[in-house]
């Protein structure tokens, strides 16, 4: 039986080093894999990448729908950018690096797709700066006047959301597995699952 769970959780787990489940891995242009992490942010070949000029919602950030309901705008933030992506090679330029080692860039795919831009435009990310300022204060403008994703209702800027939800770092797969396999039991087990997210790291801030 413990078995048949920890395999279970293995067909669980290994996509998630993918992006999502049944999905190819991304490749950068020199043939880096890529990662999705959130509606802004990537891993690409070990290091972590964030997309200069926007802010997208955090993984477990909820926002207000057009009818005042919750609704789940990071994950969604997260799927957009994979979709987005697709299975393209990405170009990045780098533009620096921030206090947790990132760097910023602006990441396009291979038809020249700027992921900044189409991530604001969509409203799935508002322009790094505050509203209305910032180098995607048009595209944001835009999806703002047309009510589009994040827009529709109301939502926190993903700023001040994180000023209210510090993150505390979860323990990795890996480690799951070893406690997992060193008897500790399956409900234990679903309460890690629960507590660490799909998508999320033990990064801090932006």
């Amino acid at each position: 039986m413990i078995l048949v769970l920890v395999l279970l959780f293995l067909i669980w787990l290994v996509p998630e080093w993918f992006g999502l489940p049944g999905s190819r891995p991304i490749r950068k242009a020199d043939g880096a894999s890529v990662v999705v992490r959130d509606g802004d942010t990537l891993k690409i070949g070990g290091q972590d990448y964030r997309l200069h000029g926007i802010d997208a919602p955090e993984f477990t950030q909820l926002c207000k729908s057009a009818a005042g309901t919750d609704w789940l705008c990071g994950k969604q933030a997260r799927e957009a950018l994979v979709k987005l992506i697709g299975t393209n090679a990405l170009e990045c330029e780098e533009r620096a690096k921030d206090k947790y080692d990132r760097v910023i860039a602006t990441c396009r795919t291979a038809s020249g797709v700027d992921l900044a831009h189409e991530m604001a435009e969509a409203g799935m990310a508002v322009s790094f700066g505050g509203f209305a300022q910032g180098p995607y204060a048009a595209e944001e403008a835009d999806a703002k006047a047309a009510r589009r994703g994040l827009w529709q209702g109301a939502f926190d800027p993903p700023a001040s959301w994180r000023a209210t939800h510090p993150r505390t770092p979860v323990a990795s797969r890996s480690q799951w597995i070893w406690r997992f396999s060193g008897g500790m039991g399956v409900a234990n087990l679903a309460i890690l699952v629960n507590l660490a997210p799909r998508g999320s790291d033990a990064h801090y801030g932006l």
